[in-house]
């Protein structure tokens, strides 16, 4: 990840239909805008705390465009990398938090996990919990905390890495670091998650968080008039995405649209 403070944010162009999702990383952006979708490095803070003048989408999106301010109608993990819609106005900020709210948004993410072939084949289908957040960290829950849910789509073998696949995720819901510990409570914790069990990454140098391979791959908006794609179908961060996932991503954002 670029450190600097004034390094430019990944701008994402949206696609007109479900049928082209195809879209190519870009720095400019219409200064009339009043919403971005842009591409978060792993490493990159979503926001700091009141009063934390660091590092973060919000402090680059806010100069980069020009903005006084910058909403998030979603978050992403300082360790996840990926697609984020960002409002550039109260009206903005309205109007995506309505659709969040109506499941108008459908998300998709990528995750590296460990396993057998037949271990990590019987991981698809849907997945349902009760998770809670303590601290820096979340866990699963029989009572007293809030439901989560995804759907596992499609698991892969990583072509980079023996013993190592990716799982295509629909996300339900949006709980904090709720597909890191979901996996982990399937007995698949993503590969380097090691605040959830997983195994560090070997002959990698340390890190200020996480060392995970998660990636918010695609976002699709249904409004009224039309619907929106965002995605990348390749990026210089992805490493050994086997083909069956972006085929597989691909018939997903199609046939999921509402």
């Amino acid at each position: 990840m670029d450190r600097r403070r004034d390094a430019l944010l990944e701008v994402v162009a949206p696609c007109s239909s479900a049928m082209s999702v195809v879209a190519a990383p870009q720095q400019r952006v219409d200064p009339a805008a009043d919403e971005v979708a842009i591409y978060k490095p792993a490493g990159l803070s979503s926001e700091r705390g009141p009063g934390d003048p660091g590092d973060s989408v919000v402090v680059r999106a806010s100069a980069q465009f020009g903005w006084e301010q910058c909403w998030l109608p979603h978050r992403l993990d300082r360790p996840t990398r990926g697609i984020m819609l960002l409002a550039g106005s109260k009206t903005a900020a309205a109007r995506q938090g309505a659709e969040v709210r109506a499941g108008a948004w459908t998300k998709w993410y990528t995750a590296r996990i460990r396993g057998s072939d037949t271990a990590v084949a019987a991981l698809v289908g849907e997945h349902r919990t009760y998770l809670k957040r303590e601290g820096r960290l979340a866990r699963v829950v029989r009572s007293g905390g809030d439901p989560a849910r995804l759907t596992i789509l499609a698991v892969a073998p990583a072509t980079d890495a023996a013993g190592e696949h990716h799982a295509l995720i629909r996300l339900g819901t949006g709980r904090f670091h709720q597909i890191r510990v979901m996996l982990a409570h399937l007995g698949h914790p993503l590969v380097g998650d090691v605040d959830y069990g997983g195994a560090p990454r070997p002959a990698r140098a340390p890190r200020e968080v996480a060392d995970i391979d998660l990636e918010s791959i695609a976002l699709r908006i249904d409004r009224e008039a039309h619907s929106q794609v965002f995605r990348l179908t390749t990026h210089p961060d992805r490493r050994g995405l086997s083909p069956r996932i972006d085929a597989a991503l691909a018939a997903a954002v199609v046939s999921d649209a509402r």
